[in-house]
């Protein structure tokens, strides 16, 4: 439970990022539509607007990765796998994939 406090505040900080992103996105959009603007300060904007919306993709991608991998480890624990081990080329073949007939 305890390990789930740190999860709990990060999963908040980057709530709000997302939120705080998002609204930036929609200012960007309203100067960069505006037609009463001087085309070099729509220019300075679309760079702004750009430029956020990497950040806010990479949060998100980052988000989704995290949930992936909590899922995976939720399965794996459901499930009972142990660690994933590879069985290399100079490992002896196991004999029950070496002879199917038995």
């Amino acid at each position: 439970m305890e390990g789930d406090l740190p999860d709990a505040m990060e999963e908040k900080v980057r709530d709000s990022m997302v939120r705080q992103l998002s609204q930036n996105l929609a200012r960007c959009r309203r100067v960069i539509i505006d037609g009463n603007m001087d085309l070099k300060t729509r220019e300075r904007w679309t760079q702004l607007y750009n430029n956020t919306s990497q950040v806010l993709n990479q949060i998100l991608k980052d988000r989704q990765m995290r949930d992936w991998e909590k899922r995976l480890r939720e399965i794996e624990t459901y499930r009972g796998i142990q660690k994933r081990t590879v069985q290399f080329e100079t490992d002896p073949p196991d004999s029950k994939t070496t002879n199917p007939e038995q």
